[in-house]
């Protein structure tokens, strides 16, 4: 099984920008049996929208918000076709506003992007508690 999942995300990181998760959807669909009542594709239904439910609690947070959206969707796009595309092409949207900056923040020692991270993440916290001071006050 960890062999398997180990050359999916291969597979999966190695595919071209704009196509992957279009290339993962007809990966899925070729191994799929016809017919009768498939518990995988509901689980990674069932389990796609669970981590986007979560990710609406946690979205504050960077990772656990955002990283899990991105996770629910991706387990999703393996299933339908319309969500493949509009993945690939958010894929390609994101990679050309955020690349530089994620690039940037790859090179910086790990010390400096966890105290990004943890900023960040204090910044969100302080934001979200101020407009809730100001709303229930």
């Amino acid at each position: 099984m960890i062999e398997r999942i180990r050359w999916n995300w291969h597979h999966f990181a190695n595919g071209r920008a704009g196509l992957r998760f279009r290339e993962r959807y007809r990966l899925h669909q070729s191994r799929r049996r016809r017919g009768g009542f498939e518990i995988v594709r509901i689980s990674y239904i069932v389990g796609g929208a669970l981590l986007i439910a979560v990710s609406a609690l946690l979205g504050w947070l960077p990772v656990l918000g955002w990283g899990t959206a991105i996770l629910g969707l991706s387990m999703i796009a393996g299933e339908f076709y319309s969500v493949a595309r509009m993945m690939d092409r958010l894929e390609v949207r994101v990679r050309e506003l955020l690349g530089p900056l994620g690039k940037a923040f790859v090179r910086m020692p790990t010390w400096a992007q966890l105290s990004v991270s943890m900023l960040i993440s204090f910044s969100t916290i302080t934001l979200v508690y101020g407009l809730y001071s100001l709303s229930f006050n």
